[in-house]
């Protein structure tokens, strides 16, 4: 694909990201804006993680970007996902440099922070992408560009329960969980993401209800009135008493009469040491103590269950490279599997650690792999049957989104002060459609 071919393949894919980005963004106040009158041109720096295929793509975007819009390009590349003392020479320089702006994966959610604090103030704009930086930094940067990192991990999750279901069949089975995380800090939101949705996957497989972790769901939840407090006893009483409202209604209804609305009732709870014996209560209030009995009952079943579920996620120290994430996985999986049924690795190097450490033991294709990013050694091990899929995050999209943020920023344009990515799982069912080609393989197909 010629490069005018793959700038417009790619732009058409960049505005349905920039336009949900709009609709997300639009009227809110988040939006930054640059300084008003300035004129494009100058120097953009990037400056990425480590040298793997993942980055080339996003290079390959954020120079197709700075062609587009008229701007010179200076590339650096740290020498992996923790070195981040490259990346503050390379800030440093852009300064020294007078560039107009900077565009940053970080390698460390502090340590960079001073220095991108120096170039902010010296007028540079600064565009984060795939990663995060913390503090009061971040009321400064322009924007952030990437995948989120909690889907990543729950699609990875999805998939994982999916070729294990296919492989096995039945889920309420599963072993050990093996996860090899990486030590930038993506890989936590990445792995609490795969370990909330496996854990459900195999909660609701064995028949267990899990509690809704979406904060709006539980408030929503709460609104509806959910079990009376002050234990069983309570709950029968309350109960007994909204029945007797009910029959009271009934009555009236039977009648002839207007139904009734009236005003809900609140008391002030009466402090007592008295317990009210158990043959005192009506057979309504004893039904429904039982009732009250019954459910605690099974919510500490289901509790100890989840528990126990849990239990089955092992994972390793974090690895940063290829040859630490292969030994640290074949010491959990011993000579034969140790009997572990899914393996999750969260970037590149763990990735292609986990599948040098399988296919050295014999056991291609008898563990679940999933993992990340889109290495061509990664998909020579989907081709194997080895890996059965990873989680890419359109690394082009962020390099070119990147440096458009940072021109707009720059010739005082509005910024979306977030965008999202996406995140798109590729196996070996559809690893050959076009789409999936082309995020794969920007620069060729």
């Amino acid at each position: 694909m010629n490069k005018e071919k793959r700038r417009r393949t790619f732009r058409a894919v960049a505005a349905g990201f920039l336009s949900a980005a709009m609709l997300v963004t639009g009227g809110c106040g988040s939006q930054h804006v640059g300084p008003p009158g300035t004129q494009g041109g100058g120097t953009i720096a990037v400056i990425t993680k480590q040298e793997l295929s993942f980055w080339d793509d996003v290079k390959l975007g954020a120079q197709d970007a700075c062609d587009e819009f008229g701007y010179d390009m200076t590339y650096t590349v740290a020498d992996g996902d923790n070195d981040y003392v490259t990346q503050i020479a390379a800030i440093n320089d852009a300064i020294n440099k007078k560039a107009k702006a900077i565009v940053i994966a970080p390698n460390s959610a502090t340590d960079l922070n001073e220095a991108l604090e120096k170039a902010i103030d010296s007028g540079i704009q600064v565009v984060i992408i795939n990663s995060s930086v913390e503090g009061q930094i971040n009321s400064k940067i322009v924007s952030k560009i990437a995948s989120s990192d909690t889907d990543g991990g729950t699609v990875a999750a999805k998939n994982a329960l999916n070729a294990y279901k296919s492989k096995k069949g039945d889920l309420a089975g599963i072993g050990k969980i093996g996860i090899v995380g990486h030590t930038a800090g993506t890989a936590e939101e990445r792995i609490s993401g795969f370990i909330s949705r496996m854990t459900k996957g195999i909660a609701n497989a064995k028949g267990i209800e899990v509690p809704e972790d979406n904060a709006y769901a539980a408030m929503a939840a709460a609104a509806m009135g959910g079990a009376a407090q002050g234990g069983p006893a309570a709950a029968a009483a309350q109960g007994g008493a909204a029945a007797a409202a009910a029959q009271g209604g009934a009555d009236a209804a039977a009648q002839g009469g207007a139904p009734v609305t009236t005003a809900p009732v609140v008391t002030e709870p009466v402090e007592t040491t008295t317990t009210v014996p158990y043959e005192m209560l009506s057979d309504l209030e004893k039904a429904q103590l039982m009732v009250a009995e019954h459910e605690e009952q099974v919510k500490a079943d289901q509790e100890r269950e989840l528990a126990n579920i849990k239990k089955n996620f092992v994972q390793t120290e974090r690895c940063a490279k290829v040859d630490e994430a292969r030994e640290a996985t074949k010491k959990l999986l011993g000579t034969d599997g140790n009997g572990f049924s899914v393996l999750y690795a969260t970037n590149t190097n763990t990735t292609l650690g986990v599948c040098e450490a399988v296919e050295e033991l014999g056991l291609g294709g008898k563990i679940v792999i999933v993992g990340f990013n889109s290495d061509e050694e990664e998909l020579g091990y989907i081709r194997r049957g080895v890996l059965d899929g990873v989680i890419i995050q359109n690394p082009y999209v962020m390099g070119y989104v990147g440096v458009r943020y940072a021109k707009q920023a720059v010739t005082g344009a509005s910024v979306g002060k977030q965008l999202d990515t996406g995140v798109t799982f590729v196996n070996a069912n559809n690893m050959n459609d076009d789409y999936i080609m082309l995020m794969l393989y920007p620069d060729k197909y």
